[in-house]
């Protein structure tokens, strides 16, 4: 009977510690390296490095082109996590595993969906990506386009 009771006290403080570590991004896809920053020089308009939002059927969908990012990569990978907690959106991109290497590489594009947003509602976006950017806000809706120059962030 004991057990019982403590299994139904700890269950409900376990199911809430689960729920706020969900993540809320699918869909998760990138370029990778697309060489090394110290061997390329880059500069061109073509060349900025954008945040966009958009509204895409229910889901916001996050694109980032050319992002500097540690060659690390090219091993272990490219990792996108995004919770949603009350009215804050936290999207993070990060280096999967393995040692962070000396050398950066550009990433020309990568992008997810999340899930999880009610239309109408106004976001603070948060955002980490090698570093954190200052957050902004937005109202997820149909139409919405977001660019960012994460240059001016």
């Amino acid at each position: 009977m004991k057990r019982i009771v403590v299994l139904l006290l700890v269950l409900p403080i376990w199911a809430g510690c689960s729920k706020s570590e969900v993540s809320h991004s699918k869909e998760f896809a990138h370029t990778g390296c697309a060489g090394d920053a110290a061997t390329r020089a880059w500069g061109s308009s073509s060349d900025a490095s954008l945040l966009t939002l958009k509204y895409e059927d229910g889901n916001l969908r996050v694109t980032r082109t050319n992002a500097t990012m540690n060659c690390s990569i090219k091993n272990g990978g490219i990792v996108c996590d995004a919770t949603v907690d009350g009215n804050t959106v936290r999207y993070r991109v990060y280096e999967k595993d393995g040692p962070i290497a000396n050398c950066n590489c550009r990433v020309e594009e990568m992008s997810s969906l999340v899930s999880g947003l009610q239309t109408g509602k106004e976001y603070t976006f948060e955002y980490f990506c090698g570093h954190n950017y200052p957050s902004f806000t937005f109202v997820f809706k149909k139409g919405l386009h977001l660019v960012q120059d994460t240059s001016s962030m």
